[in-house]
């Protein structure tokens, strides 16, 4: 029983990172509706839904040892896609500098977005909208800086 409480514990709630005015300063819209799905034992998500349904933000958190592995995929990823991808190719994956212990920007309709660990705790943040991938990671980078902020350390 103690180590239920001591797993349930660890369990970061993704819709707590982020304000109602974190999202309205990035994406320019408060959020209309806030959905959190019931956490599972190391990962946590949240669905800001935003009047404009295509600006929605997703965040997700997992913590714990599953995160190492989780890196080690994103880091494989990214080695081979640089390795594979020409000069003017735009990578499916790749490393974004600066942000937690490291941080990968992943494209894709159902995986991709801004995946930052830091430590045991991996945050992937996805903003919606039609904006180019450098518009997407200059907003992805103001919400993970105010998400790491208030990650427990």
């Amino acid at each position: 029983m103690a180590s239920v409480i001591i797993l349930a514990a660890a369990v970061v709630k993704a819709c707590a990172l982020l304000t109602a005015a974190d999202i309205a300063r990035v994406q320019g819209e408060r959020p209309a509706k806030v959905r959190e799905s019931t956490p599972q034992s190391d990962t946590s998500h949240c669905l800001i839904a935003l009047p404009t349904a295509a600006k929605s933000v997703l965040v997700e958190v997992t913590r714990g040892p599953r995160v190492a592995q989780l890196a080690d995929r994103l880091r494989e990823a990214a080695e081979v896609e640089s390795e594979e991808a020409g000069e003017h190719e735009a990578h499916a994956i790749e490393r974004v500098p600066g942000m937690g212990d490291e941080a990968f920007w992943a494209e894709g309709a159902r995986l991709g977005g801004l995946y930052v660990r830091r430590g045991e705790t991996l945050l992937r943040m996805v903003v919606g909208g039609d904006e180019s991938k450098e518009a997407k990671l200059n907003k992805l980078r103001l919400l993970v800086r105010k998400a790491l902020s208030r990650l427990p350390k």
